[in-house]
């Protein structure tokens, strides 16, 4: 019944969003060619997997220190929607399907800028990607925010307005973290489809303030490991392709802190695809007919950086991206 309950308000939010989007760029059709374009190379893989059942899914309330001046478990009351209470890690489905998502971070001091090559493999491929910007990248990228936002196959998350650990700062600037980011994508003519708190930090009353704003709050359970350039293509590669699995949600960056990502992208996308995945975009994994979203471990902090070596995922097995 919460499975339900979940899926019939993501469908209500995606009729919501719509009306606010450019008709060219959001046109059901046009979406609905990308989708199939973007999964017609893996057409005859999409038999029936079952669901992978392993993963944890606490949703224990951070408790602790942050009581006191940060954002906490007081500050919020439960959202009248059917969201989870919790940041999503991953979707149990039985779908073969992976959610390509791409952070675009920058700070009040740190403008960062735009891996272009990415965005050229991706466009190249058409494959339904989620980029999470924060305000401040959209900013000072007018032109690279536009341009994103013309592609049918991208949509957007709202990733803060300046890479705020948002469990440590007040609540009502936590607010404003996040209005402030949706009015600056709103002006490109998109509706945030989910909320990516910096750091990976969050917690419920994090998750309850998303929520207000109509917004899951989505971490992931892949991580590339790519920001800073600390992991060299190749072993980007064989951390992506031995921890994907289906309803996988998969971190990168876009922001050119990522140097190699652009060398491996395009083994990532040949490698899952031999694996029988194929891509949807966050808002469509969540409304997969059997979606039931995973928890991540509650992170008040934030995750330590991917290591060259070893590694641990959002559900307790893939360490979060450092700052970017």
């Amino acid at each position: 019944m919460g499975a339900l309950l979940f899926a019939l308000s993501l469908a209500a939010q995606a009729d919501t969003r719509a009306s606010a989007v450019d008709a060219g760029a959001r046109a059901p059709d046009a979406a609905a060619r990308a989708r199939d374009a973007a999964r017609a190379p893996d057409a005859a893989v999409r038999a029936a997997r079952a669901p992978d059942a392993a993963a944890g899914t606490s949703d224990t309330a951070v408790q602790g220190s942050e009581a006191a001046g940060p954002v906490c478990e007081a500050a919020a009351s439960a959202p009248a929607s059917a969201l989870p209470g919790f940041a999503i890690a991953r979707v149990r489905t039985r779908a073969p399907v992976v959610a390509l998502t791409f952070d675009a971070c920058a700070t009040m001091k740190q403008d960062n800028g735009f891996d272009r090559a990415i965005f050229d493999i991706l466009k190249r491929e058409r494959i339904p990607v989620t980029v999470f910007p924060t305000g401040r990248w959209v900013e000072t990228h007018p032109a690279e925010a536009r341009e994103l936002a013309a592609q049918n196959w991208v949509e957007f998350g709202n990733h803060s307005y300046s890479h705020a650990r948002m469990t440590r700062i007040p609540r009502r600037k936590a607010v404003e973290q996040i209005e402030r980011t949706e009015a600056i994508i709103g002006n490109l003519g998109r509706k945030s489809v989910a909320f990516r708190p910096p750091f990976g930090a969050w917690n419920r009353a994090v998750v309850r303030l998303a929520a207000r704003q109509q917004l899951p709050t989505v971490e992931w359970d892949v991580i590339s490991g790519d920001a800073g350039g600390r992991i060299p293509a190749s072993r980007t590669i064989a951390v992506v392709l031995a921890q994907a699995r289906p309803g996988s949600i998969l971190i990168f960056h876009i922001n050119g802190r990522a140097p190699h990502t652009k060398e491996a992208l395009p083994d990532i996308i040949r490698g899952l695809r031999d694996k029988g995945l194929g891509f949807v975009s966050v808002s469509t994994l969540l409304q997969e007919p059997d979606a039931q979203p995973a928890s991540a471990r509650p992170a008040p902090f934030g995750y330590r950086p991917l290591r060259h070596g070893k590694q641990r995922t959002a559900e307790g097995d893939v360490d979060a991206h450092p700052p970017s």
